[in-house]
């Protein structure tokens, strides 16, 4: 019965009169029936619906019980009783309205309908209104959440998650990207040569329009913020127009076509109007980092080369290129039918970004090689944008006392960690600094802290980079082309934490850094092996042809926060790195 009880709602009417109330009282006679476990409401509400039959009603609200009274004037009489109260309504005024029941009841403002079913607002859909509605419907496997929000799925992001957040073609051995959703297609078979990170391959283009790849599918880059970055080496040098990367359809459309490009050996930015040109010249047979960046909010252009800013404009208005594909290595005629301007050389790690990179990501993207800070889960990865991770051997392991969470420790004779494939450190006047923190266990009989050969066993061409002599004074070395020269340092602590930073350039030659504060400088040049370079720090390996004032030893200690840059840090970085290792 109480299910047909709260079915219904009683509704006065605004003309509805309580035409009298007493205190203290309450209701004797002739009852019919006592309801238990129901609410005041369903109370009334039964005694409307029964109104030729019952006059009036008790109910106890400290029970939860309701009795209802026939209309028999005679034995109705109203008896004291602390604390109730006796009202009087005129029943005329009082109407029943069917109340629709939707069960489970309606969410997000819907109404259920007389048949039992939700009605929603424009927002909402569903069963019971639950499931929001996206008016443009989530890309990419984003999900609608709340009315016209999209979440995104991981990589992605936009309004309908329709704007990759980063896109990479290492081109190792692949024109897809790392993550397999943008394909790139060439009519002519992909060559491959080694690549800026030693351990993968780049794509060689011959100016040959048949080797230029095309993106698939579109990659929307109108009225948003983007930055490309890419490696390049240049096997002629850059005249006319070389086309890296391109996205246009028709190139006289202002706006609609995005370039970049070499123009007369230098950088050049372009959206078909209002063209940025670099200040410095693009060398061949080198690597060069380039970088391309736009923020729409300013519409503001910005190139980098190595991480060096060449250039900045303000524009007028965003990119606006149509569903078109992006092209590396050419662009198409203006009829959009052809392609010309190739590039002739080599592409590696080209790098898109959604937003606006700043000039501090780009220079490490550009000049850090490699960074290990050897957290616990991750030792031997690295950090930096290269992902050169490491190997190490016979009991090097990572330890929880280092100058920032863990470091590596050599406890063991033969113990070591290295790094293969050093393409730009084996490159004759590159300049360079390497930033390493280190304690040593004992200055007894010294040892290597850092050895660079061509080789990853050690042997062959080599260099005692920086080590402990015998006596525990540090000392750094670099081969000039006709000898070895030393750069003494003071006596090492024991137990201690140092920092030391090793700085090359043609400039101001070798730098050495101790715990911030220069030590001492002297000029030189730096004569390379030519080769991918490994740097094997703890332990020389086989490398004992290396002339050296320091044994050819087992370094016994600790190492952390170990970073190689493809620059000459300036000491107000050096300072940094100290004071914020």
């Amino acid at each position: 019965m109480f299910g047909t009880v709260v079915m219904f709602s009683l509704f006065f009417t605004i003309g509805s009169i309580q035409i009298g109330k007493i205190e203290n009282r309450i209701l004797m006679g002739i009852s019919i029936q006592l309801l238990s476990n129901t609410s005041q409401n369903q109370c009334i509400c039964e005694m409307a619906k029964l109104s030729g039959s019952i006059l009036a009603l008790n109910y106890f609200q400290i029970n939860n019980t309701c009795q209802l009274f026939i209309p028999d004037n005679n034995s109705l009489v109203v008896q004291y009783y602390f604390n109730s109260s006796v009202m009087f309504y005129n029943q005329s005024f009082v109407s029943i309205i069917a109340q629709p029941v939707c069960n489970p009841n309606c969410q997000n403002n819907g109404t259920c309908s007389l048949t039992g079913l939700c009605i929603c607002t424009p927002q909402w859909n569903g069963t019971q209104c639950a499931i929001p509605i996206c008016t443009i419907p989530c890309e990419n496997s984003g999900v609608c959440t709340a009315p016209n929000i999209c979440t995104c799925s991981y990589g992605w992001t936009g309004m309908y998650c329709q704007i990759v957040k980063t896109v990479l073609w290492a081109f190792d051995g692949t024109l897809y990207d790392t993550s397999n959703q943008f394909v790139g297609i060439s009519s002519s078979s992909a060559t491959y040569v080694t690549g800026i990170n030693g351990y993968g391959t780049a794509l060689a283009l011959d100016g040959n329009i048949a080797k230029c790849v095309n993106v698939y599918p579109y990659l929307n880059m109108s009225y948003a913020s983007f930055t490309w970055e890419l490696w390049i080496y240049p096997t002629v040098i850059p005249a006319n127009d070389s086309t890296f990367i391109s996205q246009c359809r028709n190139t006289t459309l202002s706006r609609q076509c995005l370039i970049l490009t070499a123009r007369n050996d230098m950088m050049w930015f372009t959206f078909s109007n209002n063209s940025l040109s670099g200040t410095t010249n693009i060398p061949a047979y080198a690597w060069s980092h380039l970088a391309f960046v736009y923020d729409d909010t300013s519409n503001k252009r910005s190139m980098y080369r190595n991480g060096i800013l060449e250039a900045t404009q303000v524009m007028m208005a965003s990119l606006q290129t149509t569903s078109t594909n992006v092209v590396f290595g050419c662009r198409t005629t203006i009829d959009g039918n052809s392609y010309k301007y190739p590039f002739v050389g080599y592409m590696d790690q080209v790098l898109y970004n959604s937003r606006m990179k700043n000039a501090s990501e780009i220079l490490d993207d550009a000049t850090l090689v490699f960074y290990f800070p050897f957290r616990s889960s991750t030792p031997l990865i690295d950090s930096g944008p290269n992902l050169i991770n490491g190997s190490w051997g016979n009991g090097t392991a990572s330890i929880a006392s280092g100058v920032v969470d863990q470091a590596v420790n050599f406890s063991v004779s033969g113990s070591y960690f290295r790094v293969t494939g050093l393409v730009l450190l084996g490159t004759s006047n590159w300049p360079f600094s390497l930033s390493v923190w280190f304690k040593t266990n004992s200055l007894d009989g010294g040892g290597t802290i850092a050895h660079l050969s061509a080789t990853a066993s050690g042997t062959g061409w080599c260099i005692r980079f920086m080590g402990l002599t015998a006596t525990g004074a540090l000392e750094l070395q670099i081969f000039n082309g006709v000898s070895n020269l030393v750069i003494s340092g003071p006596i090492m602590p024991i137990n201690v934490w140092i920092h030391v930073v090793y700085t090359f350039s043609s400039s101001n030659g070798v730098g050495l850094y101790i715990n911030g504060t220069l030590y001492t400088l002297k000029a030189t040049s730096y004569s390379a092996s030519g080769s991918l370079d490994t740097l094997i720090f703890g332990n020389p390996l086989g490398g004992t042809s290396c002339g050296s004032s320091y044994p050819n030893k087992q370094f016994y200690g600790s190492l952390d926060e170990i970073r190689l840059y493809s620059r000459e840090l300036t000491s107000n970085e050096i300072t940094q790195l100290y004071l914020n290792p």
